[in-house]
């Protein structure tokens, strides 16, 4: 009696998706023991060992899956003919391409839909998506509301986002324009073009008022339970609007939904954005392990995606990049910054993917190239039409940080006072307990770059050590902020000689970094961090233990060409000099240190002498080549 064994075999085999069934025809055909894999069958052989690792094994190093003999010879003689239809083409977009050859678009346009609809491209790929699409006659795009969002995807994956809104406009109005009029038309626009417009939002990075996002989630009762795909893709969407408002918490809790559906749906491809996003708020948390384990469940997802994805490959890098840096290893990012950054930055980009690249991005640039390369940059991030205000701002206060951390503090205010908002110098020299009021991320960011500035021309004034109290008590205030500000505050209370409070303060700041693990928030403040250690009535009660000299070894192992002479000048003549060496006279000085002109001149001419120079010029280059500016 012939075993039944193979047959089993084969119907386990037919169970597998169509890319990795179609690796197991090829190795049965003759039943070679390897096969030497290309580029775009690497997802699918890597998830073919996963699923079946005691039959098949990749090898990384040379791409090649090997199999187990005696596994093959038993399937050879029964999958060898399904196998030849494999490999001639039957898989999804070949049907599709066939009914369309044969003028049954009705048929095409059925098998599209089944197969993800407006979310094609990201089971198929950008490629074989537009190649299908572009096979359907005009007229029949144009009448399609399925194909039209399809385009409109296909654009956003490009990174136009100004076409996808022609498309849809085109296709259904004018009202298009206005998101919150779309979701509230539930009459006039079916729930999957709603579902879109709220997608393409995060991508016009727009944001979403309280009373929209109710509305949404309204939105979100009328997709049945099993839908998983658009459940998953508003869960997506959502978990952008929490990043954009910093609501951690809740994003944590969105993701994880967002996963269950996307899993469900076995979007690989879609699960990845999410992992993506969960590095994102790991990192905003501060926590490095953490981001480490989300930065491998998205490698994994995105080998699991049975297409080539050049772009995703890059997003993939920066991930890594970021990561290195957080270790110390700044290589990485600064090849990624040389090498990816173009083409990175003209593709499909997330708002909070943005945010990180500028932040991470910028900040290594700064640092091992040189603060005109990271400003050009970030200047290069203007140009693309599509780019929101918020977007710019978000620009405009990475220049700042930059900025401040290279010592241009009037430079860094001019860029300041240009931003339009209720967040200006006047408002912050005035509040106090207004500080642990705020709620906006982006006013919060403002009020810290104003504090910073003050705490360099004037730290002994006594409101700012309340400010910096005050916004500790901020319940929006993010990790890595919460951090600096601990910082800030410890360096305050050295110089009103509460050094029982700076022990406390620094000490404590120091044992949660070793905690978390991640340091590079600290690295424009290092100088606080200098000034608190060198102290002898902080300094030496504070570094007692192992684990805090390990992380002060590890921040400043981030600037090993950092200049370590100390400066014979006062705190007060340094800050004299650095505003002349921005072009400052000796009114402007004054008027920015509320000192008097002849006070300035005393600075100055102490400067003088301590540096034997003669004129402003002389002290200025001087004090460059010795790296106090």
């Amino acid at each position: 009696m012939r075993s039944s064994l193979p047959d089993l075999l084969a119907d386990l085999v037919n169970l597998l998706p169509q890319d990795e069934r179609a690796l197991v025809y090829r190795l049965a055909k003759g039943y070679q023991g390897s096969l030497v894999i290309t580029s775009r069958e690497r997802g699918a052989a890597r998830r073919l060992a996963r699923k079946l690792p005691r039959t098949f094994r990749y090898r990384d190093e040379d791409g090649t899956l090997v199999a187990d003999r005696n596994v093959l010879a038993q399937l050879e003689s029964v999958v060898v003919q399904d196998g030849d239809e494999a490999l001639s083409g039957t898989g999804t977009c070949a049907q599709i391409v066939a009914a369309q050859e044969q003028g049954d678009h009705r048929r095409a346009l059925a098998l599209f839909e089944e197969n993800g609809g407006v979310y094609f491209i990201h089971f198929h790929g950008n490629d074989a998506c537009l190649d299908v699409l572009n096979r359907f006659p005009r007229a029949m795009v144009d009448a399609e509301e399925t194909l039209t969002m399809a385009l409109a995807m296909h654009a956003l994956k490009a990174g136009n986002v100004t076409h996808a809104r022609y498309l849809m406009v085109q296709h259904f109005g004018d009202e298009m324009h206005s998101l919150d009029t779309v979701i509230s038309r539930r009459e006039s626009y079916p729930l999957a073009v709603r579902q879109f417009r709220f997608l393409m939002a995060i991508y016009e990075d727009q944001p979403i008022p309280n009373h929209l996002r109710e509305k949404l989630f309204d939105m979100l009762a009328e997709f049945p339970i099993d839908d998983h795909l658009h459940r998953g893709s508003f869960y997506n969407a959502m978990l952008s609007v929490c990043l954009q408002r910093r609501e951690l918490n809740e994003a944590e809790n969105i993701a994880k939904r967002a996963l269950y559906h996307y899993q469900q749906a076995q979007a690989h491809l879609l699960v990845f954005y999410i992992e993506l996003h969960c590095v994102v708020f790991s990192l905003q948390r501060g926590m490095l392990s953490e981001a480490e384990h989300r930065v491998q469940a998205a490698r994994e997802a995105l080998d699991c995606v049975p297409f080539e994805v050049p772009a995703d490959r890059r997003l993939m890098s920066l991930l890594e990049g970021v990561l290195a840096y957080e270790k110390g290893e700044p290589d990485h990012l600064v090849r990624f910054v040389a090498e990816e950054f173009d083409k990175f930055a003209y593709g499909e980009i997330w708002p909070a993917v943005v945010e990180l690249a500028l932040v991470y991005c910028s900040q290594v640039v700064s640092r091992q190239v040189g603060l005109g390369a990271a400003i050009s940059f970030l200047d290069k991030w203007r140009v693309q039409e599509w780019r929101s205000r918020r977007f710019n701002t978000a620009i405009t206060m990475r220049e700042v940080e930059l900025l401040q951390n290279a010592n241009r503090w009037q430079a860094a205010a001019d860029r300041l006072m240009a931003i339009q908002s209720r967040i200006n110098l006047t408002w912050v020299e005035t509040a106090e307990e207004a500080l642990s009021r705020l709620v906006d991320p982006n006013e919060i960011e403002l009020a810290m770059a104003w504090l910073r500035h003050l705490m360099q021309h004037l730290p002994r004034r006594p409101l700012l050590r309340a400010q910096v109290e005050a916004l500790l008590r901020n319940e929006h205030i993010g990790e890595r902020d919460r951090g600096r500000l601990r910082l800030w505050a410890a360096y305050l209370a050295r110089v009103h000689r509460d050094m029982t409070r700076a022990r406390h303060l620094f000490a404590a700041l120091l044992d949660e970094l070793a905690r978390i693990g991640v340091v590079t928030h600290l690295l424009g403040d290092i100088g606080l961090v200098d000034a608190l250690v060198d102290d002898k009535r902080v300094g030496p009660q504070v570094i007692s233990t192992a684990e805090r000299r390990a992380i002060l070894r590890k921040l400043h192992g981030f600037a090993p060409g950092r200049e370590t002479n100390s400066t014979v000048l006062t705190p007060q003549e340094l800050r004299v000099l650095r505003l002349v060496a921005e072009g400052g006279t000796n009114k402007f000085v004054a008027r920015q240190l509320r000192l008097s002109e002849v006070t300035v001149k005393f600075h100055l001419t102490n400067t003088y002498r301590k540096m034997g120079c003669q004129r402003r010029a002389e002290a200025v280059a001087a004090a460059r080549s010795l790296g106090w500016l």
